[in-house]
């Protein structure tokens, strides 16, 4: 993957202006203590930019047992018949980021970042909505460097599984299997995209675990 083109499309990834209002959506279903062996988190789905709902939730389950994060995307806002690319951003200890607990993409690529906040953009996955627009996938975090990492240099994975700050970000690559092959198109960030170009469509933000 061409690291400077996908950063080039992907930025910016994660916002400081909506979290709050972000966060103000978010279910949490944990209990607290340290034999607690998972975390339940569902968070709405966000226009991307703005603050607007869409039809959709992102249920993230932090399994502090068998050491993985298990992330399930459902909307029903995307569009018909479209390829889509899940993107993941990490930010392993958020208290370092320059608002704390408030990650964005200042505390990835910028002169005021704090690299104690180790973040990661990484691929999560990618899906095909139907002709309504609807669709469900999931799929799997684990502790650990990755080599989808889409900013050169921070390629840290996720490190804090109880601790990190999670977005999780879907980008459209328009009509599948027209702009190229479907497998590009949900396994890119910045190829196999129309003319208008591959865009940021929703978010969720899921907030730490401590």
């Amino acid at each position: 993957m061409n690291l400077q083109k996908t950063k080039q499309y992907l930025v910016p990834l994660t916002f400081g202006v909506f979290t709050m209002v972000a966060l103000s959506a978010f279910a949490d279903g944990r209990h607290h203590g340290p034999k607690v062996r998972e975390s339940v988190e569902v968070s709405d789905l966000f226009a991307w930019g703005s603050t607007d709902k869409v039809n959709g939730a992102v249920t993230l389950i932090r399994d502090f047992r068998g050491r993985a994060v298990n992330v399930t995307v459902t909307t029903s806002a995307a569009a018909p018949d479209s390829a889509n690319s899940i993107w993941v951003a990490v930010f392993n200890f958020p208290r370092f980021c320059i608002v704390a607990y408030r990650c964005s993409t200042m505390d990835i690529g910028s002169d005021e970042r704090d690299p104690r906040a180790q973040p990661s953009v990484f691929w999560g996955g990618g899906f095909l909505a139907d002709s309504y627009g609807n669709a469900n996938t999931s799929f799997r975090l684990v502790p650990g460097r990755t080599k989808r990492e889409v900013f050169a240099g921070s390629d840290a994975g996720l490190i804090n599984l109880r601790g990190a700050e999670i977005h999780v970000v879907l980008r459209t690559h328009g009509p599948a299997g027209v702009a190229g092959p479907v497998a590009d198109q949900i396994g890119t960030a910045a190829e196999a995209c129309p003319m208008s170009g591959c865009v940021n469509e929703f978010f969720s933000l899921h907030p730490p675990r401590e």
